[in-house]
């Protein structure tokens, strides 16, 4: 089922999968890159493949739902080994093409990096169609009141890197003092003021990571999140847990 790449890179196959407690997964295959998408399950998630590259829809039972939400680990596992592994892989003749700026080159080095010493709870991997575009899983640290939430973004990069930061923004709605609940966009110093051409994926992505469990409420993205922080951190804490379950149901 995990297969190899696709005879026409520009297909998309879509296939149903029936597994236990009536799980329905359908994956769509872009050449050899699957992303399941799973409609139905009751079923623990250490039973769906590929789980780092899919996006995960439930319209079952509450029940259900809550079932899901405590195999998250399993799934974050496997989402962190099928990018370590070498999910991502260019297609015919992009390596000629990823090389040809020194921005490429800086990038396919710091996917290189990622893939040789990923630190704890991170993953990423560029477009296979544009190494300038990524996409990355941030695991919500131990711990912390964000521990078992599963936080996607994007980040995208100029020509100009690494003499100037990546744009980054979340994909799954995190409540953060730091970051812009709308957009997705992210308020952090090293990403502006203090950036610097020695940081690479790894750092910006370990920063964010820290910045959830050390956010900045005196200058802040999310006025009421930031509010909260202060003033009422069991409220607080509230919305972030909201953020964590929801960010497997979204």
């Amino acid at each position: 089922m995990a297969g190899g790449r696709s005879k026409n890179a520009g297909r998309r196959l879509r296939m149903g999968i029936h597994l236990p407690s009536k799980v329905v997964v359908h994956l769509m295959f872009h050449g050899h890159v699957q992303f399941p998408s799973v409609l139905q399950t009751g079923a623990a998630s250490r039973h769906l493949p590929h789980a780092g590259k899919h996006s995960l829809r439930c319209d079952a039972p509450a029940a259900q739902r809550r079932r899901i939400f405590q195999s998250r680990r399993d799934l974050a596992l496997e989402s962190a080994r099928s990018v370590r592994n070498g999910v991502f892989r260019f297609g015919a003749g992009a390596e000629a093409v990823v090389m040809s700026t020194p921005a490429r080159r800086r990038l396919i080095r710091d996917f290189k990096k990622l893939q040789q010493d990923p630190p704890a709870g991170i993953s990423a991997a560029p477009s296979e169609a544009d190494v300038l575009k990524w996409t990355g899983v941030i695991f919500g640290p131990e711990d912390s009141v964000f521990e078992g939430g599963v936080f996607k973004l994007t980040l995208t990069f100029s020509e100009e890197y690494p003499n100037k930061p990546p744009v980054v923004k979340f994909i799954t709605k995190v409540f953060h003092p730091n970051f812009y609940y709308g957009d997705g966009g992210v308020c952090l110093d090293l990403l502006q003021n203090s950036w610097s051409p020695i940081y690479d994926v790894a750092a910006v992505l370990t920063s964010i990571q820290s910045l959830l469990c050390d956010p900045n409420p005196n200058s802040p993205a999310n006025a009421e999140a930031a509010r909260l922080y202060l003033e009422d951190r069991r409220e607080y804490n509230k919305r972030v847990l909201q953020c964590v379950e929801e960010s497997w149901l979204t």
